[in-house]
C-alpha cells in the first residue's frame, strides 16, 4: 500500500513538474518577444544562409500554400518573403500572441495564434509546411505530425528542423548536460516518419559562426534558447561566471552550428 502511494506521489510529481515547465516556456516566448529578433537576428549572412537552405530543402515555388508552425516572430517567414513572391499568404502559427505581433500586419502573412497539435486537428490543406527549432515542445509527437500528415497535398513537404543530439555552442557545462538529456534524437523522428507514411531525406547543414562575448553573454542572460528557462537567476549566474572563466582570453566566440533538416515527403 505504501509503495503505491509513493508510486502515484511520484506521477502527480511528474504532471505537476510537467504543466510547471510548459508554463515556465511560455513565459520564456511570451517575455523574449521583443528581444527575440534583435538576439537570433543578430547576423544577417546568418539568416540569409539558413532562409536559401530551407527554399532549397522545401523546393519553395511562388504558387505554394505554406506554412510557418512554430513562426516565433516570423523572423525566417519574413525573410523567404522577402526572396519569394507568394500568390498566397504565408500561414504563420504559434501559441504566443507577443511572439507572433511581430509579424507585419499584411496581405503576405495570415497570423494565428494557435497551439501547433490543436492546428493540425483543424480543416485545411497546405502543400509546405516549415517546423523549425519548435519539435522539442511538442509532448505528443506522433499526434502532430500525423495531424500534418492528413493536412498536406500529395507530394507535399514537411521540412522539420531541429539541432542534433549534441551541440558546440559555448555555454556552461550543465546546460549542455540538460539539453542532452532533453533534444529529441533526429533518427526517432526519423522513425516516427516512417510509421506515418512519410518518406524521410535527413540533410546537415553547417554554419560557422563567429560572434562577440559580449552578445553571446548577453543573449544567455537573457535566455535566448528556451533550454535556459530551465535555469534559475543563481544557476544561471553561476553558469555565466563559469564560461567568463573558460573564454576570458577570447573576445570573440567561435562555434559550428549544425542542424538537422529531415525533408518529411507525403506519398502520392
Amino acid at each position: 500500500m505504501v509503495f503505491v502511494i509513493i508510486s502515484q506521489f511520484n506521477k502527480i510529481g511528474k504532471v505537476l513538474g510537467e504543466i510547471i515547465l510548459k508554463y515556465s516556456i511560455q513565459n520564456h516566448y511570451q517575455n523574449l518577444a521583443h528581444k527575440y529578433n534583435n538576439f537570433w537576428g543578430y547576423s544577417p549572412e546568418f539568416i540569409d544562409s539558413l532562409t536559401k537552405k530551407i527554399i532549397e530543402y522545401l523546393k519553395l515555388t511562388d504558387t505554394d500554400k505554406l506554412v510557418d508552425l512554430g513562426c516565433g516572430t516570423g523572423l525566417y517567414t519574413q525573410a523567404i518573403v522577402s526572396k519569394i513572391s507568394f500568390k498566397h499568404p504565408v500561414i504563420c502559427v504559434d501559441p504566443s500572441d507577443q511572439m507572433i505581433e511581430q509579424i507585419p500586419k499584411n496581405s503576405q502573412y495570415k497570423t494565428l495564434v494557435n497551439d501547433a497539435v490543436n492546428f493540425a486537428d483543424e480543416p485545411g490543406q497546405y502543400n509546405k509546411i516549415l517546423i523549425k527549432e519548435m519539435i522539442h515542445h511538442i509532448d505528443d509527437k506522433e499526434k502532430l505530425l500525423k495531424g500534418l500528415f492528413e493536412r498536406l497535398t500529395p507530394e507535399g513537404i514537411l521540412l522539420l528542423i531541429l539541432l542534433p543530439p549534441t551541440i558546440e555552442y559555448p555555454l556552461f557545462v550543465d546546460a549542455l548536460r540538460t539539453y542532452e538529456a532533453v533534444q529529441p534524437n533526429y533518427n526517432n523522428l526519423v522513425d516516427l516518419f516512417t510509421k506515418i507514411g512519410f518518406q524521410t531525406i535527413v540533410n546537415f547543414v553547417d554554419y560557422p559562426v563567429s560572434i562577440p562575448k559580449g552578445k553571446y553573454f548577453e543573449m544567455v542572460q537573457n535566455r535566448y534558447m528556451s533550454l535556459l528557462s530551465r535555469f534559475d537567476d543563481e544557476q544561471l549566474k553561476k553558469g555565466l561566471i563559469e564560461m567568463q572563466e573558460k573564454y576570458h582570453d577570447q573576445s570573440n566566440l567561435e562555434f559550428c552550428d549544425r542542424f538537422v533538416f529531415l525533408s518529411a515527403i507525403k506519398p502520392k
